[in-house]
């Protein structure tokens, strides 16, 4: 447990480390840390072949699903056919969906053992059996990061009429959302899209080439803060980024006294894969 201060603690992928990453078990075990301050969480979105949205982070469904297809070669059918460890893959718009209180049903199936040892006891409780799960959770939530997942292969136009479809005019845009990405070529097509404009955009940063420049980048494009692998972040780039009035999320920590130094050095947000074990 840390003094979180003025940072606000958010769940890598949910909380990957506690319930299986990027499902709605995922995010309710989530929602049931915000009582003990955790403020929100990040996770990940790919394009289908057929322009959905999917809330998935690898490029293939090799590592929880066993299938080596990509993401953007399959059909939302095709996707769904798959169960990442008993687990549905679920898009934006059920996960909208599951902000209206209706119970999500996750049921039986037979898994890989080798994938099992993957996940937390929690998790496969929930994958054996009937789990019935109500989820306000996303409503209740003070930050949240939605991580664009794009290639070399990314058709942008589908991209931006599918967040335009799934965040503009539905119960998504009325959360406190920050579209987040490393690439600045989309965060350029975002800022220049009038119906997508005005949600906020973070600029990530993974390379102690792009930090130099992450700030002027991330302004120029109309970004609201940057995402820095905390390897990379000291007191003075928090520091600068601060004289730019950008805020700085820091991921993915998983050390704790590595924690505690960022809320000294007054980082604002830390993502983390262990949330109960830092509040």
């Amino acid at each position: 447990m840390i003094k979180l201060e003025n940072t606000l603690l958010l769940g890598h992928r949910g909380a990957r480390s506690e319930a299986l990453e990027n499902t709605l078990f995922g995010f309710e075990h989530a929602y049931k840390l915000q009582a003990q301050g955790l403020s929100g969480v990040e996770f990940d979105v790919q394009l289908t072949a057929d322009g959905h949205l999917v809330i998935f982070h690898d490029e293939t469904l090799q590592r929880l699903c066993g299938l080596q297809s990509r993401v953007d070669q399959l059909s939302l059918i095709e996707i769904q056919r798959q169960l990442q460890l008993g687990h549905k893959i679920i898009t934006l718009d059920m996960l909208a969906q599951s902000m209206t209180y209706s119970p999500t049903i996750f049921s039986q199936s037979q898994v890989p053992k080798d994938l099992v040892t993957r996940v937390t006891e929690t998790t496969k409780v929930a994958k054996t059996q009937n789990h019935k799960i109500s989820l306000p959770a996303l409503t209740q939530f003070t930050h949240i990061e939605l991580e664009i997942k794009t290639h070399n292969r990314t058709n942008y136009s589908k991209l931006i009429q599918a967040l335009i479809r799934y965040l503009v005019g539905t119960p998504l845009a009325s959360l406190p959302i920050v579209l987040t990405t490393f690439d600045v070529q989309l965060l350029a097509q975002l800022q220049c899209n009038k119906l997508l404009a005005n949600i906020p955009r973070g600029l990530l940063v993974r390379t102690p080439q792009s930090i130099v420049s992450a700030p002027n980048t991330a302004l120029q494009l109309g970004c609201t803060q940057l995402g820095i692998h905390y390897p990379l972040i000291t007191k003075s780039i928090i520091q600068n980024a601060h004289r730019y009035g950008l805020p700085v999320s820091a991921w993915t920590v998983n050390d704790i006294e590595i924690a505690k130094k960022l809320v000294e050095w007054q980082v604002d947000v830390i993502i983390t894969d262990i949330p109960s074990q830092l509040l």
